[in-house]
């Protein structure tokens, strides 16, 4: 399924000056640290997660699963953030719509439950 990300990771980190090593490193150690999360925050308006109010959008992102994913494991896990990361649309940000603390806050939540998941395999 990262096939699917990869446009969207590509234009981001252009615009950001990440390269795509360290938005895969940042993934494997489960850390956002070094990574501008205005990146993160493209990256989730790109792929249709975030609206254009930097907003969690389970509804996109549920048609994004049904249209690129097909492992079991990943749906599961992509419904299981629509419905336990949604709360990052009740935080506080700083940023309005920019959506770059929405990001990291789901970045966060989104590591949390990976880690919650490969816990309880």
């Amino acid at each position: 399924y990262k096939e699917s990300f990869h446009p969207f990771i590509m234009k981001c980190a252009e615009e950001y000056g990440i390269t795509e090593e360290q938005f895969e490193e940042a993934k494997e150690k489960h850390s956002a640290e070094g990574i501008d999360p205005c990146f993160m925050s493209c990256f989730m308006k790109e792929s249709g997660f975030f609206d254009s109010a930097g907003k969690f959008d389970a509804d996109k992102t549920k048609e994004f699963v049904d249209a690129h994913l097909t492992s079991e494991r990943a749906i599961t896990f992509m419904e299981a953030v629509g419905s336990e990361c949604a709360k990052v649309n009740d935080e506080e940000v700083t940023d309005g719509d920019k959506g770059c603390d929405r990001a990291k806050l789901m970045w966060g939540c989104i590591q949390d439950l990976k880690e919650k998941m490969e816990g309880s395999e």
